[in-house]
């Protein structure tokens, strides 16, 4: 069975939270005003969907995908980016990936 992104979100975010990590949502995007043009809930494009700190104090990012989702290019900059300053980042299509992680 086809899981959507969102519930692999919430999957990620209820595992997560169960093994100490402390962990939120990072609901941002772009929405069209009525007179014209965007609000962006984040300045920082491509940020991923989960952001915290693992039980043991690192950086955490997590981006939630569905089984053929791929990463856009600025979701691929920031997890480089997060990386590179010694932040965990993880593209969790399931647990099962968090799981790889160590985490």
């Amino acid at each position: 069975m086809k899981q959507p992104e969102s519930a692999v979100l919430h999957a990620c975010l209820d595992y997560l939270r169960l093994q100490g990590h402390f962990v939120f949502r990072v609901n941002c995007g772009a929405f069209k005003l009525d007179h014209g043009g965007y609000f962006r809930g984040t300045d920082i494009p491509g940020v991923s969907d989960i952001i915290g700190i693992t039980k043991d104090g690192r950086a955490l990012a997590v981006e939630c995908k569905s089984v053929h989702g791929k990463l856009s290019e600025h979701q691929k900059a920031f997890g480089m980016n997060y990386k590179i300053r010694g932040g965990v980042f993880v593209v969790a299509k399931n647990i099962d990936d968090l799981k790889e992680a160590g985490l």
